[in-house]
């Protein structure tokens, strides 16, 4: 499945090489990430931090994903998971940016099996099935799972692109 999601581009990978040390990179990721297990917060949005991030480090491998903000309608759906490994001066990160989580396979499902139910309705009942209503049907399950593809996708490439720049700017920064 990991391939087939790489393929539609709901989960990439980047490598991002920094002139830097891995102790130097762990000191500014714990300046700029904000300690969390990822799990869910309620009321996330009105935690006061000046960080974008919330994550953790371990000694060779990180997580993280972007913090929720309040009226925020750019709220990215992606989770990072990145390995550390240094060579020489350089410090070469591995990224996996995750878009697609496994909980929205039950949306999915639920809008198939809906659509599917009001077809069935339709079709079965005693009177002639208007043929407007097929079609208009096709467009309208295209676009509840079409849509939320685009979504993801796009939070996945925004991620990308956050990260690597992010990343370089905590380098450069004194």
């Amino acid at each position: 499945m990991n391939n087939f999601l790489r393929k539609v581009n709901l989960i990439k990978d980047i490598t991002i090489q920094l002139p830097i040390t891995k102790t130097e990179f762990i000191q500014k990721f714990r300046n700029y990430v904000d300690e969390s297990d990822l799990g869910y917060v309620p009321f996330e949005v009105f935690q006061s931090s000046t960080n974008e991030y919330k994550g953790n480090i371990q000694n060779n491998t990180f997580e993280l994903k972007k913090r929720k903000k309040i009226f925020d309608t750019n709220y990215s759906f992606a989770k990072v998971i990145g390995e550390l490994t240094q060579e020489n001066d350089q410090l070469t990160i591995n990224v996996e940016i995750f878009g697609f989580r496994k909980r929205m396979l039950i949306f999915v499902v639920i809008i198939l099996l809906f659509y599917l139910v009001f077809f069935l309705g339709s079709v079965s009942n005693g009177d002639v099935f208007p043929f407007f209503i097929f079609p208009f049907l096709l467009i309208h399950m295209s676009l509840m799972l079409v849509i939320p593809y685009f979504v993801i996708r796009r939070s996945v490439n925004r991620m990308a692109y956050d990260l690597e720049r992010d990343f370089h700017y905590w380098v450069t920064k004194k």
